[in-house]
């Protein structure tokens, strides 16, 4: 979120009650109670809210709410505008932010471009790691790996940035220098599940780089640290297998293998270890367990390809996509909560889009796809209000003070009375009264008079009233005219979801097309080493065989 140094500098004592209530919702991160606040100020022409630090704020908050196109308007007028350089520099970062998440990264590498000079404190983590995540080479990014290591080991960005430069640096060819950054980073993985994932992640790339080096026991090591489960563990077990081969070291080669047999066969690493334990037993020279790998492979293999067919039939399924993106945590397993109740057993599909679900395709069209869903699901609501709508306005204009309401009025007016007499008949009584019970009977008094009072005003502004509050008469033909709009963003809505749709299950059918290749391959390789195998012992039966004949024959004494 952007720096509000700039804003809290232009507070005076005339303006900073309203703004303090802004800066408090802004703080607190509750953006919608923000704005609200924002808009008060601005109505009360609060000085701090008009100026450019304080628009800048408001952008920022939208743009955290999800209100990207209001915050990039605000952004490019105080682009602008004759701004201070702290002010266009934070506008180009939050330019650049909201580019990044429409998935325009070419837009959002130009915007960091144009950052000159320095940017508010408060915001230069937020930009190296979206330097990072951009690959801008601008002047701040030479700065991001010592201010990383400055960071705090709580910061949720220090992790990433490094990665993420550590990544650049490779792409350079400063190979050093991101070893150096992976492996500050390995040290993180006791802080939090979500770092123990990214360290894992950091010695695989650490792996990869001793790997290409030649330098195959450096690999082994980092290959041996990462946990056995969890995201990156298939990967992890592969390459260590793939690591002890290399070193010869077939006997370590195996448990990983064995471990990853285990595993659910739409993984491709399973897959892939499937065959190699296979063959690694038949090296070793042992065909019968070899043999029996194959067989439990070629039989796992038809398994995975009917599972495939079974998922094909899932994503054809009319009301998929929505299910699959409402349901979307319940099928990927952080919940066992069904928003919306499935028509499909999503078990059958959930493993072969994992990979899938990481891409950057994929979130895309989920996400707007979402968004689609939740616009048409409102846009529905008041369709179905338009009727009810119509039917208020419609009575609104019918009201009218009929008799019965005339005679409220009248009866309220004779209560008025009748509590305004017996009020002076109380006081009259109490001065034949002792002091002390005086004293008694005035609060009664009081009383009575507060509710006559009360009484009072009400029946004066009823008797003001000749009619009931009748809208304006533009107001039928203004909430006709939403009540068209509305229908024509529901039908602009749904264009656009049954435009996505099918790329949603394109994206799906082709991830499943690579599992079904892949599985076919390798279930090709597991027949041929299966018929290789059947080959060579029918070989050695026949090579026994005369040796058996000839044996018979001398007993028999031919």
């Amino acid at each position: 979120m952007q720096s509000s140094q700039g804003v809290e500098q232009g507070v005076n004592t005339t303006d900073d009650l309203e703004w303090g209530a802004v800066l408090f919702d802004y703080y607190q991160k509750d953006y919608l109670s923000g704005l609200i606040e924002y808009q008060y100020a601005s109505e009360l022409d609060n000085s701090v809210a008009k100026s450019n630090a304080g628009q800048l704020l408001q952008g920022g908050m939208l743009l955290s709410y999800g209100m990207p196109e209001p915050a990039e308007e605000i952004f490019n007028r105080l682009l602008n505008n004759n701004t201070t350089a702290l002010v266009r520099n934070s506008a180009w970062y939050y330019l650049a932010k909201l580019y990044y998440h429409k998935s325009q990264p070419k837009k959002a590498y130009n915007a960091l471009q144009n950052i000159q000079g320095s940017i508010a404190k408060e915001l230069h983590t937020e930009y190296h790691y979206l330097a990072t995540l951009v690959s801008n080479q601008g002047q701040h990014l030479s700065t991001t790996e010592p201010i990383a290591s400055r960071l705090s080991a709580g910061n949720p960005f220090r992790a990433y940035i490094l990665f993420n430069y550590a990544i650049a640096q490779l792409e350079k060819g400063e190979i050093k220098q991101a070893i150096n950054n992976l492996t500050l980073i390995t040290s993180m993985a006791e802080t939090s599940e979500e770092l123990a994932t990214l360290s894992d992640r950091a010695r695989h790339g650490l792996a990869q780089i001793a790997l290409k080096q030649g330098n195959f026991e450096a690999a082994w090591g980092y290959l041996k640290a990462i946990r056995t489960s969890g995201l990156y563990s298939n990967r992890a077990l592969l390459t260590y297998a793939w690591s002890a081969i290399k070193l010869k070291r077939l006997t370590q080669a195996i448990p990983a293998l064995m471990i990853l047999d285990e595993r659910s066969i739409a993984i491709p690493e399973v897959q892939e270890a499937k065959v190699l334990l296979a063959h690694l037993y038949e090296q070793e020279g042992s065909p019968r367990r070899a043999l029996k790998k194959n067989l439990l492979a070629i039989d796992a293999f038809d398994i995975g390809l009917k599972d495939i067919d079974d998922a094909r039939k899932v994503i054809a399924h009319q009301d998929v996509p929505r299910e699959f993106i409402v349901n979307f945590d319940t099928i990927i397993g952080q919940t066992d909560w069904y928003a919306m109740e499935p028509t499909v057993d999503y078990k059958k599909l959930t493993p072969f889009v994992i990979d899938l679900i990481s891409s950057t395709a994929f979130n895309e069209t989920v996400r707007e796809l979402s968004d689609l869903y939740r616009i048409q699901k409102s846009l529905n609501y008041w369709a179905v209000q338009a009727k009810e709508h119509q039917l208020i306005l419609a009575n609104a204009n019918a009201k009218s003070l009929d008799q019965e309401q005339k005679q409220i009025i009248q009866q309220s007016d004779d209560l008025r009375l009748q509590l305004k007499n017996r009020r002076e008949e109380l006081q009259l009584y109490s001065l034949t009264l002792s002091k002390s019970e005086q004293q008694r009977l005035a609060a009664l008094v009081e009383s009575m008079s507060k509710e006559l009072s009360l009484l009072e005003s009400r029946t004066n502004q009823l008797k003001q009233i000749d009619k009931p509050y009748q809208p304006p008469e533009n107001s039928k033909s203004l909430v006709k005219d939403y009540h068209k709009k509305i229908q024509l963003k529901l039908k602009k809505t749904n264009q656009f979801i049954a435009t996505l749709e099918p790329v949603l299950r394109r994206l799906i059918n082709a991830e499943l097309d690579n599992h079904e290749n892949r599985m076919r391959y390798y279930l090709a390789q597991s027949r041929l080493a299966k018929a290789r195998l059947y080959d060579a012992t029918l070989m050695e039966l026949k090579k026994a065989k005369p040796k058996k004949s000839l044996d018979k024959s001398v007993k028999e004494g031919k």
